[in-house]
């Protein structure tokens, strides 16, 4: 099964869905839910936000395990969401004007791989 760091452990239910590896998957995810299939992640998640930045800031970026690795996929997709219930209150801006489907994120990803 995968996990997080045991500290953590109330967050392996979100694994499969938020563990997301790329900044186009976090996107994806997010466009594709409701604000009511969202919340319980980020509710579960954001008072836990500073206790992983302390637990993280001293791990490669690139963590070696699996656990620190999901826990970082995790607090970035936290980053993805939480616009939502803190900054918008919908649940995406963009989508009053463009179709979510039409967006590529590109990024440091896709910088690093030559997609500019």
């Amino acid at each position: 099964m995968t996990t997080v760091n045991t500290k953590f452990a109330s967050l392996n239910t979100f694994i499969d869905d938020w563990a997301l590896a790329s900044e186009q998957e976090r996107f994806d995810k997010r466009v594709s839910m409701t604000e009511e299939e969202i919340k319980p992640f980020y509710d579960t998640i954001i008072g836990l936000m500073p206790h992983i930045m302390e637990y993280l800031k001293d791990k490669p970026v690139n963590p070696d395990n699996d656990e620190d690795k999901n826990l970082m996929y995790l607090a970035l997709s936290c980053v993805e969401v939480s616009r939502i219930f803190e900054v918008w209150g919908q649940k995406d801006v963009r989508s009053d004007y463009l179709d979510p489907a039409r967006v590529r994120c590109v990024g440091y990803e896709g910088v690093k791989n030559g997609e500019r």
